[in-house]
């Protein structure tokens, strides 16, 4: 039954097509062996007209080449933590996870014997200061008056150089500490932004090089990381265009390629690949949420046409047919890339505007062995 429905679908079309001229023999009449350039022209009467549509053709259509997973992130610099100077007991946590923030708003207050001392410290590092300043101011007085002695002056100098370092390092523990008095002291916000993240607990003891007491993160600064394979790594290009798949967004976001990481994880053999978003709907797009990547070819890298365009000749050459006239094809060898989606890119064999049959390609070539 299926040999049966070849052949009157064959005689069909067959009947459809108009006698060649001696000439441009019709593909009715196309030899056995493989296509070459420089072979007749195929031509087709009226009636198979619909069989076979050509388009001319341009280099500024691109395809996706990669596809991957991805995530969303706050771009480098974009976050900050807030960790402690000193050990201390949390009095009172002024924001939650979520909350947006002012650049200096409180974060958290503590209390520390610590900075009780650091105070104090910088108290008595200041009264020495002053008193070694003036110790000097009188010795240079009595070098001045005769009655001096240069040792004891400079002896003076020295000192007055100790203390300044002294009040320089009190002050900078204190400035850490911030505002406050005794040992209070409170944690304020380095930058504008969201609260990602926060660890304190009234009551709870911090030390310093524990995990962050609070994280921030600028909302305006994010970039997609996309999770691509080694081995499609030579197909990503900077600049090359991205559409971002977001299970938040009824359409995809759009981006480009910025930058492409150097290494690769030993693990998933996948490096990661930087995506500016180029537009966005309010918001959107958080830090941490999963997305799709789908990186396309850049503009101009060649033209793209629909996967049952390209006929396989000999089991490695491809070929498309071009419209040479009304009605009239010929083969043309090409060189593809990469396809996917149903469509393939042409690297070479074809220039921008010329028409190219995108169906029925199979029909014109009764020799193709198969579709790419």
């Amino acid at each position: 039954m299926p040999s049966f429905q070849f052949h009157a679908a064959s005689l069909v079309f067959f009947a459809a097509c108009t006698a060649p001229a001696e000439s441009h023999p019709s593909y009715l009449e196309a030899p056995a062996t493989p296509v070459t350039p420089g072979s007749p022209i195929v031509t087709v009467g009226s009636a198979s007209r619909a069989y076979v549509v050509a388009r001319a053709v341009s280099p500024e259509a691109s395809i996706p080449i990669v596809r991957a997973p991805a995530r969303i992130a706050f771009r480098d610099g974009a976050v900050s933590e807030v960790n402690l100077p000193l050990p201390g007991r949390v009095v009172t946590v002024h924001v939650q996870t979520g909350d947006r923030v002012a650049m200096g708003a409180p974060l958290i207050t503590l209390t520390s014997p610590e900075a009780a001392a650091a105070r104090a410290s910088l108290a008595t590092a200041h009264a020495e200061h002053d008193a070694a300043a003036q110790e000097l101011a009188r010795q240079d007085t009595m070098i001045g008056a005769g009655v001096g002695i240069e040792s004891e002056r400079a002896a003076a100098r020295a000192r007055l150089r100790q203390n300044d370092a002294e009040l320089a390092r009190a002050q900078t523990t204190v400035g850490l500490l911030g505002d406050g008095s005794g040992s209070t002291f409170t944690l304020r916000a380095p930058i504008a932004g969201t609260v990602i993240a926060r660890r304190a607990t009234v009551g709870s003891v911090a030390q310093p090089g524990a995990e962050p007491l609070v994280e921030i993160g600028d909302p305006s600064a994010l970039w997609i990381v996309a999770d691509v394979f080694e081995r499609d790594l030579a197909n990503v290009h900077t600049g090359a265009g991205v559409a971002i798949e977001l299970p938040t967004a009824a359409k995809p976001a759009h981006g480009h390629v910025v930058a492409i990481g150097s290494a690769v994880s030993g693990v998933s053999r996948t490096a990661p690949v930087y995506i500016a978003v180029d537009d966005r709907a309010g918001d959107d797009l958080r830090a941490g949420m999963f997305a799709r990547a789908a990186i396309e070819e850049p503009a101009g890298r060649g033209v793209v046409l629909p996967v049952e365009a390209v006929l396989v000749k000999d089991g490695k050459r491809t070929i498309v047919y071009v419209e040479s006239g009304p009605d009239r094809y010929t083969p043309r060898d090409v060189v593809v890339g990469r396809s996917i989606d149903g469509k393939v890119l042409i690297t070479s064999g074809i220039t921008a505007g010329e028409h190219v049959v995108l169906e029925g390609a199979l029909l014109l070539d009764s020799a193709a062995e198969q579709l790419l």
